[in-house]
């Protein structure tokens, strides 16, 4: 059983301290204020990066005297910021003011990605999107994703082993609070992440957990068991020695199996989940949306609620023929089915957009939601606490 895995994300820091050889001397600044907060020990003054200032600016450090040019870059603003050096060698931005919430960055220094090494909170990155460090402008008092003082959840890691993919995968499952304590059975969320991220990405950047605790103790969601899978077709991450995916999981359709012949049966088998597909969802941001798709629209059978987070498709008709060839049997069997999208989203928002048209089109009955932001974690944590309530209802 794991709480918030604040160990690994230390550890993780710390490594990223060696891998950049971060000295930490030059300016101090005002003490830091709000999570992500951190400061230097060792040779010299410390550097305070990030630094979150009483009017929602941020300040952040970075110390490289013989780099060229030194940006912010990373999901604050959509935009880049450069950084101004000064006679100890140390590169500095502010930026801002931003809205309360958690936002990512990282530094761009002569071209080559960093993360802040005064900085221990850390959104895990994978492939082509490496990690990034993780401030929080503070609002007023607790909010929507905060640990409040409400009762908690737990959240597992569970390990199984994927026939369909070979070898052991793991999941990270949240079960509501009181769950240890009695009998009854819940609903489940299968919530999968989005390219870049893992299958923890949705507790430890997602905060899902904290998110549920706080809508279950104000009543407004009901308790449910929420899932989180590994998208990729391979092992586990971390589990020892990677070995090639077993023969034929290089297929796209391999996730989906691995979902339903492998990862449902344990989950069912092992918690006191509800089986039927009225008590059963799919969901996911980006890539997590897409697979929603490509495994939910062809599954009602076994999922009554879809969640499509950033995520949409062209030709979604003609791609899925059976889901929308009968849209009064669709709208039937569905108990919920929800788009959801930043309304500035680049990267998807077409995708999105062509998706709830053909919905509208063909007569499939949904909710459309479009939020502020882009393609970016501030948009799935609001999108979770927005559509929770909904469901299984």
């Amino acid at each position: 059983m794991l709480r918030r895995t604040t160990r690994l994300v230390t550890v993780l820091a710390a490594a990223a301290v060696m891998i950049f050889a971060q000295g930490p001397v030059g300016p101090g600044g005002a003490s830091g204020r709000g999570r992500g907060a951190g400061g230097g020990g060792g040779r010299g003054p410390a550097i305070v990066s990030p630094q979150v200032n009483p009017d929602h600016t941020i300040t952040v450090r970075f110390r490289a005297p013989n780099a060229k040019d030194v940006q912010v870059i990373g999901e604050i603003d959509g935009k880049n910021h450069p950084m101004t050096k000064d006679d100890a060698g140390v590169w500095s931005a502010t930026i801002g003011p931003l809205a309360p919430d958690v936002y990512n960055y990282q530094f761009q220094v002569d071209g080559v990605v960093a993360m802040d090494p005064q900085n221990p909170q850390v959104k895990l990155g994978f492939g082509a999107f490496p990690p990034a460090s993780l401030v929080e402008v503070p609002g007023d008092g607790l909010v929507f994703d905060d640990a409040q003082p409400v009762p908690h959840g737990t959240v597992r890691l569970e390990t199984y082993d994927s026939k369909t993919i070979g070898g052991p995968r793991t999941l990270w499952i949240y079960t509501p609070p009181g769950y240890d304590k009695g009998n009854q059975k819940y609903p489940v969320f299968y919530l999968l992440h989005g390219s870049g991220n893992i299958d923890s990405s949705w507790i430890l950047t997602g905060r899902e957990n904290y998110i549920m605790d706080n809508l279950i103790a104000a009543g407004k969601s009901k308790p449910m068991i929420i899932v989180n899978p590994l998208g990729y077709v391979q092992e586990g991450v971390g589990l020892g020695p990677v070995k090639p995916p077993a023969a034929g999981a290089a297929q796209g359709s391999a996730f989906g199996n691995d979902l339903i012949n492998d990862v449902i049966p344990y989950v069912e088998k092992n918690f006191r989940a509800l089986k039927d597909p009225d008590h059963r969802a799919l969901g996911g941001l980006s890539m997590g949306g897409g697979q929603t798709i490509s495994v939910g629209f062809p599954h009602t059978d076994l999922f009554h609620t879809l969640i499509i987070m950033s995520m949409g498709a062209q030709n979604a008709d003609t791609a899925y023929p059976t889901f929308f060839a009968n849209p009064a049997v669709t709208n039937k069997t569905l108990k919920l089915l929800w788009l959801g999208v930043g309304k500035d989203d680049n990267l998807v928002g077409p995708m999105a957009k062509a998706l709830e048209a053909t919905l509208v089109a063909k007569g499939i009955k949904h909710v459309y939601s479009v939020s502020e932001g882009r393609h970016e974690w501030v948009v799935w944590r609001h999108a979770l606490y927005e559509v929770a309530p909904q469901m299984f209802r």
